[in-house]
């Protein structure tokens, strides 16, 4: 089975994520993906950070049609800093069989040797990121890649990107405009109904 990994705070989770995971379940050809919403990012302030129940079922509306995507909540049953290194060494033991593709940013993918145990957990999973394809962003991941020899294995994607951020959807939704074209339609009524990041 080839599964991949995807963690972030999604918060809220935004059709760029959405077509992000399409298109790498497309490309990578696996079978599924796990979505794995943040407890505490250790490379990110928690301050904005809704709660742990409204992030999962927003993920829960924005996946529900999808097959082969799974929602997990392992990061929130772990005390402390939700560590890509603690996550993998449990789904190992969760899925022994598995091969791992651990999906991530263009930004952390040329961070990722600071990342905590980087050399464990290539070990483990197959990295996966994706360029946008306007500017240099390909080439400067290719010269990383280069860089270091524990990151030959690593996969760099070239897709289309579609421009929707986190940060941007709070501060619309905190000038009372509409986020209609930046998440799904379920999602945009749950933050609505819940009055989230107003």
């Amino acid at each position: 089975m080839k599964t991949g990994i995807f963690g972030g705070a999604f918060n809220p989770v935004h059709n760029g994520h959405i077509n992000l995971l399409k298109c790498y379940k497309r490309e990578l050809a696996l079978d599924r993906i796990i979505v794995i919403p943040t407890a505490d990012p250790p490379h990110k302030t928690s301050e904005y950070l809704i709660s742990e129940s409204h992030r999962l079922n927003m993920l829960k509306l924005a996946f529900e049609d999808f097959d082969g995507i799974e929602i997990s909540d392992i990061e929130f049953k772990r005390q402390g800093k939700s560590y890509t290194y603690d996550t993998v060494e449990q789904l190992k033991k969760h899925y022994p069989d598995d091969d791992f593709y651990l999906i991530v940013g263009s930004d952390q993918y040329l961070y990722f040797q600071n990342w905590y145990r980087a050399d464990d957990i290539l070990k483990s999973v197959t990295l996966c990121t994706a360029a946008r394809e306007k500017g240099d962003e390909y080439e400067k991941m290719l010269s990383y890649k280069k860089s270091f020899s524990n990151m030959k294995n690593s996969v760099i994607s070239l897709f289309p990107v579609v421009e929707a951020s986190s940060s941007q959807i709070r501060l619309r939704i905190k000038q009372g405009k509409s986020i209609d074209n930046l998440v799904p339609s379920a999602v945009a009524q749950y933050i609505g109904e819940n009055r989230l990041y107003e």
